[in-house]
């Protein structure tokens, strides 16, 4: 399968919703072929470059998104949120005249659901009251803390990790490596008051 690629410093995971400011050229081009075609685009950590580069070097994981609304914003720029369909593998990519990356990607099958197991659920926790914090600015929709895939997809968008931390993550085969690997993080947050 074939996707435009978004190389961003943050990610999305699969039922993530991630709001997005769009105001270059190639973007908003192949935002408007997202609607022609009714088809979404890919969203890849960043390894080498930055966000305003021409182009930049993605890690060959991402995620499928598909926007779920639009509108200009007081800004006057495009103002997406994209929701995450599903992992890929990107083979290989290219890049377009306008600079657009183009890849070749393969969808990773999704890991069988898994309940949270008593000695990871300190983790969920610690997801409640990081969204505790963020309150309204969170969306992540229902909270399922019981849910390991969700827990850990949650986590992912929001810690505060490297780019290369998170790209390790992501290519761990199964959520007791990613639950083992978030847990050994001993990650800090003092509860609200």
């Amino acid at each position: 399968m074939q996707l435009p690629l978004f190389p961003l410093s943050s990610i999305v995971m699969p039922e993530g919703l991630m709001p997005l400011r769009i105001f270059e050229r190639r973007y908003i081009d192949m935002i408007k072929d997202c609607f022609k075609t009714e088809s979404g685009f890919g969203i890849c950590l960043i390894k080498q470059g930055s966000e305003a580069q021409d182009v930049s070097e993605p890690y060959p994981i991402g995620t499928r998104v598909s926007i779920v609304d639009f509108d200009q914003g007081a800004d006057g720029l495009l103002h997406i949120t994209a929701r995450g369909i599903e992992e890929f593998n990107l083979l290989t990519y290219t890049s377009n005249d306008a600079g657009l990356l183009i890849g070749e990607v393969s969808p990773i099958a999704a890991k069988p659901a898994t309940d949270m197991e008593p000695q990871f659920e300190g983790l969920a926790d610690k997801l409640d009251v990081i969204l505790g914090y963020l309150g309204a600015e969170a969306s992540v929709g229902e909270k399922r803390l019981h849910d390991a895939d969700w827990v850990i997809h949650r986590l992912l968008e929001l810690l505060p990790l490297t780019n290369e931390a998170k790209f390790e993550l992501l290519q761990m085969d199964t959520n007791k490596e990613r639950l083992e690997a978030l847990s050994s993080l001993q990650i800090e947050i003092a509860p609200q008051q």
